[in-house]
């Protein structure tokens, strides 16, 4: 039998994660499978690392000298150190939910633009339902502060569970 795909989207704030009780309340855990969706930006630039002063090497007579030097990151190394820190983060809820019968998986996005993120996401893995939380903002807030779940809401093509927490 398969099962239903859920994306849920999280991000950096507590407040992503509180669509997840919803879920599991709506949702059995044998019928779903369910892709934690973490959307980030994405590194700024490569770099270069400090050097790491306690290697501890000691010169023998004769060596010549050895200065710490800079090593070089590149975008790639960072894109997976994020990925690695958010599985991580994200360890606790991952082994809970599984423990709980769903299939879970844990998957990250960089953009500047999490909605077309999203979307881009939607298109490749094509979820039955989005799942997240909103800020739900009204009035004029809103008009200047449109959120995310809005846009999503109207642009994903399919149904979107959306949960204020109170």
């Amino acid at each position: 039998m398969s099962r239903n795909k859920i994306l849920i989207a999280l991000n950096q704030s507590e407040l992503s994660q509180k669509i997840i009780p919803s879920v599991e309340q709506l949702f059995p855990a044998g019928e779903n499978e369910l892709i934690l969706y973490f959307v980030t930006k994405p590194p700024r630039a490569a770099g270069f690392g400090e050097p790491d002063l306690s290697a501890g090497f000691a010169a023998q007579p004769g060596d010549q000298p050895v200065k710490p030097t800079l090593h070089p990151i590149y975008d790639s190394q960072q894109r997976d150190s994020i990925k690695a820190h958010v599985r991580t983060e994200l360890l606790p809820l991952t082994h809970r939910l599984a423990e709980a019968g769903y299939e879970v998986s844990v998957k990250v996005g960089f953009s500047n633009n999490p909605v077309e993120a999203i979307l881009r996401y939607i298109n490749d893995c094509n979820p039955a339902l989005v799942a997240m939380t909103t800020r739900a903002r009204v009035g004029v807030t809103r008009f200047f502060f449109r959120n995310i779940a809005d846009s999503l809401s109207e642009r994903a093509g399919i149904p979107v569970l959306l949960v204020h927490p109170g």
